[in-house]
């Protein structure tokens, strides 16, 4: 693996992971200045950083079948809503093959379901960037940020999740039918709303 991710990767799945590496402020920096850019549809700016997050150095795949394994052992966990044995599954899963990005993807969202929102924030900065026009990975971002009471950061990650969306249609159903979910707190729906009248579309 590249050291510049091996220190992101360890800051992430530390359990105590507020001082981050310099290397991981610079990917962070970049994820915050295209919410930033998003919320104000600048598309020119966001192309520019966006390429600059792809510039970084990735890691390579490996050990891909155990950790395929260890992520279905997680995704069976969600379904049974069993989210810290979902967790250590994905955290397994990861540390096997840290560039696969659906499982990186699936431990941000559990630790978001576990209410560990600081967790959740490391964990889908570091998906965006194996991935930076994953729609998914930007839509659970926004429901971090949502949930921490980030409106503008949550809308900015909302709208990248559709712009980056291969079928805008659908997520426009998505997010229209998100509004209303119980899980989400008004910040969230607020954001949700906005990210709709950002686009022209009536929330």
């Amino acid at each position: 693996m590249h050291k510049t991710f091996s220190a992101i990767l360890a800051a992430v799945l530390s359990v105590a992971a507020p001082a981050w590496a310099g290397d991981y402020e610079a990917v962070f920096g970049y994820v915050q200045r295209m919410l930033a850019q998003s919320l104000k549809n600048d598309e020119t700016g966001l192309n520019t950083t966006r390429q600059q997050l792809e510039n970084v150095p990735r890691p390579s795949h490996q050990n891909g079948k155990e950790a395929r394994a260890l992520n279905q052992q997680g995704l069976d966990a969600l379904k049974r809503n069993d989210y810290p044995a979902a967790a250590t599954a994905f955290q397994q899963a990861q540390q096997r093959n840290p560039a696969d990005v659906e499982i990186a993807g699936n431990l941000g969202y559990t630790n978001l379901k576990l209410n560990q929102l600081k967790r959740a924030e490391h964990q889908l900065v570091y998906t965006v960037s194996l991935s930076p026009a994953r729609s998914s990975s930007w839509y659970n971002l926004g429901q971090v940020y949502g949930a921490m009471s980030e409106l503008d950061k949550a809308t900015g990650a909302f709208a990248n999740a559709y712009r980056f969306s291969q079928n805008r249609a659908k997520t426009e159903d998505f997010i229209r039918q998100a509004l209303p979910a119980p899980e989400h707190n008004e910040v969230t729906r607020t954001a949700l709303r906005r990210t709709l009248q950002l686009f022209g579309l009536q929330p």
